[in-house]
């Protein structure tokens, strides 16, 4: 729940939903608040370890082949978080897997820590990934034509 901290504002910018076992893959549905009128949402795999960082810094959690192309064919913006659970405290650090090969991911960069800046940023990055697209339905089959 890291991505729902506070930090210097007086609510949250995220509300995560957790999909269950159902959503293989995936774990939250993660909207954004205050994007009226339009909603924004991004998807987050989460992988947590008490193993601590590998010998170049780096979280050892990690998504195989299998689960990196499954993630790449979301029509949505998608992040792997990992939790670093080490000592009863954890710190979590996001990366976008969206884009490039397919490729399996070893291991987590730390270099993007979810803290006050950085949901900031993830808040507006997801925000202009929605903002150009038009996702309603124009003409549906079942609309009430009186």
């Amino acid at each position: 729940m890291l991505i729902t901290r506070f930090g210097d504002r007086s609510e949250p910018l995220f509300r995560p939903r957790f999909l269950g076992e159902k959503a293989e893959g995936l774990d939250f549905l993660v909207e954004l608040v205050s994007t009226y009128p339009r909603s924004a949402f991004c998807f987050v795999q989460v992988k947590t370890t008490t193993l601590g960082l590998t010998a170049r810094g780096r979280l050892r959690v990690g998504l195989d082949l299998r689960e990196v192309r499954r993630l790449l064919h979301y029509p949505a913006a998608t992040y792997l978080v990992g939790i670093d659970a080490r000592d009863g405290v954890e710190t979590g650090y996001i990366i976008s897997v969206n884009q490039g090969p397919a490729r399996r991911i070893a291991s987590l960069s730390t270099r993007f820590p979810l803290d006050g800046g950085n949901l900031r940023i993830l808040w507006e990055e997801v925000t202009r990934f929605w903002s150009g697209r038009d996702m309603r339905l124009s003409d549906s089959h079942f609309r009430d034509r009186g």
